[in-house]
């Protein structure tokens, strides 16, 4: 079968740029990364294998870049923050979700009955985070049937205060406001996310 379209030099630098951000936050497999840019690009003539062409010494040129990196990142930290939270009863997700909407809906699968409320930062966040705008934290609770609101934002701005307690247990910096309304930001933050095993 013939290709109507080879990709041009632009789409392939632009997939390899795309590539380049999604290695960078350093959540996703090599093959996940391709099939993401033959999602967006494939109308482009963009192909499976040549998406795979262009990961692969990305990948690698990653790998040996984590050879230089400090032993302790501040993702570490970051999940460090993170595990204790879980030990706390607060469901905390890395990367979860592509978008805010996506991620308040989604995050009350994760709760257990204990739960006593969340933090996560979605896919977008990673990616200005990975690009050196600092990371938004979204949090809140799991809200009681008929609990007014007054009791609610308490309760949510609670959980800000413990996010933000955790943070800087890791020597995290944490820019909040003590609203309930407000994301919490970690900036600045150094973005070296080791890629996964």
């Amino acid at each position: 079968m013939t290709q109507e379209t080879a990709p041009t030099p632009d789409v392939l630098r632009e997939a390899q740029e795309r590539a380049r951000e999604l290695i960078r936050c350093g959540f996703q497999e090599p093959d996940e990364i391709a099939e993401s840019l033959v999602e967006v690009l494939d109308d482009q003539g963009l192909t499976e294998e040549e998406a795979e062409r262009i990961v692969a010494p990305l990948w690698r040129e990653r790998l040996a870049e984590q050879a230089t990196w400090p032993e302790v990142t501040d993702v570490d930290r970051l999940a460090d923050a993170f595990d204790a939270l879980e030990d706390q009863g607060i469901v905390a997700a890395m990367d979860f979700t592509c978008c805010a909407g996506c991620g308040y809906a989604e995050i009350g699968g994760e709760a257990e009955a204990d739960s006593s409320g969340f933090v996560f930062f979605h896919q977008q966040d990673t990616e200005s985070a990975a690009a050196g705008r600092g990371l938004m934290l979204r949090y809140g609770v799991f809200h009681s049937e008929g609990e007014p609101v007054e009791v609610s934002e308490r309760r949510t701005a609670g959980i800000g205060r413990t996010v933000v307690a955790a943070l800087e247990a890791v020597g995290l910096p944490a820019e909040w406001d003590g609203s309930p309304r407000t994301a919490i930001r970690v900036a600045p933050l150094e973005w070296l996310n080791r890629l996964p095993e």
